[in-house]
């Protein structure tokens, strides 16, 4: 184990033996420290959903149809999950999410390749990424995105846009994870 290695991102629970009254701090306490704090940098997120209740179709290319999302912190996106609860006859629901600058400038989209669900998806598909794990989840008719943009600064925001409906869906929802970044 060399200086410059990471610390393993590890949960574990104190011992009563790691905190005895008058008992010296040991290399073993330490090490619990800094792997609870490495698995909190690395596991722990935040996340902004958008939903689309009922048919939605109505929502296609509404600007901020169900509100907008500001970055309270230097920020990246970690993950994004998205599903649709029934899946129309016909078409492809395609999200889209673009970001503004802190001047208030829309800088276009964060995918080079955007999420989508199309009608050959069964009821209640649900697609997953994860950037941090590399786990993914995509049934069929299900696309997953490509990221183009994942850091964001302080104040610089995002909002959802339905390129695309499927004829006669309904309930859908995308969900970005995401974490402070220095």
């Amino acid at each position: 184990m060399a200086i410059t290695d990471d610390t393993p991102a590890v949960r574990q629970e104190f011992k009563e033996g790691d905190t005895a009254y008058l008992r010296a701090n040991s290399e073993s306490i330490m090490r619990k420290f800094a792997q609870e704090a490495q698995f909190i940098n690395i596991y722990q997120t935040d996340i902004k959903e958008f939903k689309l209740n009922g048919s939605y179709s109505v929502a296609t290319g509404i600007v901020f149809f169900d509100g907008v999302a500001p970055f309270f912190y230097n920020s990246e996106i970690v993950g994004i999950g998205f599903s649709n609860g029934v899946s129309g006859s016909s078409g492809t629901t395609d999200f889209d999410v673009n970001w503004i600058n802190t001047a208030g400038v829309d800088q276009g989209s964060i995918f080079s390749v955007t999420p989508k669900i199309s009608s050959a998806s069964s009821d209640r598909a649900v697609g997953f990424k994860s950037l941090v794990t590399g786990t993914n989840v995509s049934p069929t008719g299900v696309t997953l995105p490509t990221f183009s943009k994942t850091e964001f600064l302080e104040g610089e925001s995002l909002y959802l846009t339905l390129n695309s409906a499927m004829v006669a869906a309904q309930n859908c929802s995308l969900t970005l994870y995401y974490r402070p970044k220095n």
